[in-house]
Formats: C-alpha cells, structure tokens, sequence
C-alpha cells in the first residue's frame, strides 16, 4: 500500500509541475506574429515556431540586440529563456514591419 500511495504522489506532483509549465509558443511566418504580444514569469522560456516556408527561413531578433534565432526552417523551432524582469520587443528580420513583445514580470 505504501509504494501505491508512493507511486500516486509521483504521479500527481508530475502532473501538477507539467501544467505548470506549459509553455508559450509564439507562432511566426510570412509578416506575422501570433501572439503578437505575450506575459511570462522570469526564468521562463518562449518557443518560436515557423510556420511558412522562406528561402532562407525566418530570423527572430530582439530590438535591444540580446537574442538572435537562428534562421528557422518551416516547422522548425528555437527557444530563448528570459531571465531577467522587462519588456523584450522583437521582429522577424525577414519580415520587419512584424512586431511582437514578450513581458517578463
């Protein structure tokens, strides 16, 4: 009865830590950003994920120069950590007038 009541605590601490966690995924493509804009705690990751094919991928790049993707394929995605509290402003370099913000409390 022990390693049942063992096992179930695992469980449950696993599941609750998981929708903790979730992620946030901001969606980018030709001339878009969705979410454009986002709220996160510090610590936390956002995933960018391309969703359109271009020549040469797509490039996320924050306006103050503190984090640069590489360029990303169709399908393909990359992940910054914001560790630091503030407001990071970024566009994709392919498509500039796309604008997007990630608060960071």
């Amino acid at each position: 009865m022990h390693r049942y009541l063992t096992a179930l605590g695992a469980i449950l601490l696993l599941t609750a830590t998981s929708a903790l966690a979730d992620p946030t995924v901001i969606k980018v493509g030709h001339n878009r950003i969705d979410p454009a804009e986002c709220t996160i705690e510090a610590g936390a990751a956002v995933t960018f994920l391309n969703e359109d094919q271009m020549p040469g991928g797509h490039t996320i790049v924050a306006d103050d120069g503190s984090f640069e993707s590489p360029a990303l394929a169709k399908d393909q995605e990359w992940s910054h950590t914001f560790e630091e509290p503030g407001t990071y402003t970024f566009t994709i370099k392919q498509h500039p007038s796309a604008k997007g913000t990630v608060t960071v409390k």
